[in-house]
């Protein structure tokens, strides 16, 4: 038996579920695999006398560049057991610059990349092509000849210098242009999963399906690990078999006879839009108590509309509700199943907070540190056993967001969580505003906007990284922008062809995060409304757009004047 507390709990849920399913795999092209707790523990068991042979003793840090299914399941749980650290990534998009997944092998110190075979060249030379990419090997997990794909012996690695040794570190967009690993604790994990068992009633008669992403915290902890930590079983579904048809989400809750499911509000918003009559034949929700929505603003209709469309199929209308987390909590901070909320006039849908949860959460003036009056809104700050270790190489960031303290004589003791986000509480909800910083939401994951403007920027010589503004024109759509971007002083048009240059941007933001531009605009220098410290003042930007006050492009002022200069 391990001695690391989340290991232990691992293995004793594996044993108790040793001849019983544990994890279903569904499959597109075959039937699912059924995986009980002694597979899982035997494929588990195999990669770390791999690991062992190959590395030689631990701890690693390991990226897993896997797509979602058998191999990453093992591999997370084979890097749990042998006391390693597990850095989930999202496989570089078709068309994608790899520099998010070459920072993330550089900034978390990878012994080793482990992909498969089918993903082993396009990995190995995206990260050789990547700027100052690093040099650690990239390892085919399903190779027969486990040591042949090797290029080079991983270093060993002692603790994190900056605090304890994470057993995850989940990589979330921030505020700068690379993102950010979050340090994840055994403790932390082991403590916010209590608090989704005693919030939702998980526990050992649960099933859970799961489609979200394997690298997001909802879809690892949430989707993953949770329901295993809890005794329950989980069903483990390709994200792109939702996107392509959210009906099979649904199918699988039915088939299954899953109580836990749940994504971003887009999915939500997804089988309203695209799910027909006919195609519910036989569904049977009824199952479904815990249908949470949470990663993204949901609009205030928004969950309204869902119970309304899916009552006919038995969806129990009060286990449709919304919640709020981030990675930096390890995910869960608030939310829970009950009635409908009365919105008040309100565009996003509540949270609802317990005796649990409100206790853990303050509302705070950003600037004074004084926690706000009810009604009132500022910054939400969370705190408790879930908190996160800190950031990756990010000392300033990590004391600044992690180690807050209330400026108050009667202040609650103990450090507190700055979460960036805007929000206000009336009675036991909670109501999520908005953000103190810049963000687009694509599809439950957030893009600092900042990173958009200067990937676009690096497009052309002629852009001007520091003079955008990338925002979402409705905050309620998601995976859609507006970018706004200056020439630099000198150019009266972009080096390359214009319509050459609208494309490429365009391409290379829909292949990096999948977001699509409903407009790019490329203005003449000094259009942007700025600080008197010289920002872009994004929001102030956004709201001059929808008001129909930004300028024409480039691209429009040529057209305009060519009639004149002919």
């Amino acid at each position: 038996m391990s001695a690391d507390p989340l290991a232990r709990a691992i293995e004793m849920r594996l044993a108790e579920r040793r001849g019983v399913p544990q994890i279903t795999v569904l499959r597109r092209a075959s039937p699912p695999l059924v995986l009980t707790g002694h597979d899982l523990q035997q494929r588990a068991d195999a990669l770390r006398v791999r690991w062992d042979s190959q590395f030689g003793a631990g701890p690693l840090r390991l990226v897993l560049a896997l797509p979602p299914g058998e191999w990453f399941l093992a591999a997370l749980l084979a890097g749990i057991l042998g006391g390693h650290t597990m850095v989930p990534a999202a496989l570089p998009r078709l068309g994608s610059v790899a520099s998010r997944l070459a920072h993330i092998v550089t900034d978390c110190g990878a012994d080793a990349v482990l992909c498969t075979g089918a993903q082993l060249p396009s990995i190995r030379e995206g990260l050789r092509n990547a700027t100052h990419g690093p040099s650690c090997p990239v390892v085919a997990i399903d190779a027969a000849e486990y040591g042949t794909h090797m290029q080079q012996r991983p270093q060993r690695i002692g603790p994190c210098a900056e605090g304890p040794h994470p057993v995850v570190v989940q990589y979330t967009s921030g505020s700068t242009r690379l993102p950010k690993g979050v340090r994840i604790s055994g403790a932390s994990i082991l403590a916010n999963c209590r608090m989704v068992e005693e919030s939702w009633g998980m526990g050992p008669e649960t099933c859970m399906v799961n489609w979200l992403p394997h690298y997001h915290d909802m879809g690892l902890m949430g989707g993953i690990l949770y329901p295993l930590l809890a005794g329950g079983r989980s069903v483990q579904m390709n994200p792109l078999d939702m996107v392509r048809r959210p009906v099979d989400w649904l199918r699988a809750i039915s088939d299954h006879r899953a109580d836990f499911s749940g994504g971003p509000a887009f999915a939500f918003a997804e089988c309203l839009r695209r799910i027909a009559p006919g195609d519910c034949a036989g569904l049977d929700l009824s199952c479904w108590t815990r249908a949470f929505c949470g990663a993204e603003p949901i609009p205030a209709g928004l969950l309204p509309a869902f119970r309304a469309r899916f009552a006919a199929h038995g969806l129990p209308p009060e286990g449709v509700f919304g919640c709020y987390g981030m990675a930096e909590m390890t995910l869960f901070a608030a939310g829970a199943p009950g009635p409908a909320a009365s919105l008040g006039g309100t565009p996003v849908e509540p949270c609802r907070l317990n005796t649990l949860t409100a206790p853990r959460l303050r509302i705070v003036d950003p600037q004074s540190r004084m926690p706000c009056p009810e009604g009132r809104e500022g910054e939400i700050w969370l705190r408790g056993p879930s908190k996160g270790d800190g950031y990756m190489n990010l000392p300033e960031e990590t004391r600044q967001t992690f180690h807050a303290t209330l400026e108050t004589p009667d202040a609650v003791a103990g450090e507190w969580l700055r979460t960036g986000d805007l929000g206000v509480i009336t009675g036991e909800l909670l109501h999520v505003t908005g953000r103190i910083k810049d963000t687009l939401i694509a599809n439950g994951r957030k893009v600092a906007a900042a990173e958009l403007e200067w990937l676009a920027a690096s497009m052309d010589d002629a852009l001007n990284p520091l003079a955008a503004a990338a925002f979402m024109p409705d905050a309620t759509e998601s995976a859609r922008a507006v970018l706004l971007i200056e020439l630099k002083s000198g150019y009266a048009t972009t080096a390359g062809p214009l319509e050459t240059v609208r494309s490429s941007i365009a391409k290379v933001i829909a292949g990096e995060w999948g977001i699509h531009l409903k407009d790019l605009r490329i203005l003449p220098r000094g259009r942007l409304l700025r600080t008197s410290s010289g920002k872009v003042r994004r929001q102030a930007m956004a709201e001059a757009y929808r008001a129909g006050q930004v300028g024409v492009d480039v691209a429009e002022q040529t057209r305009t004047r060519q009639p004149h200069e002919a």
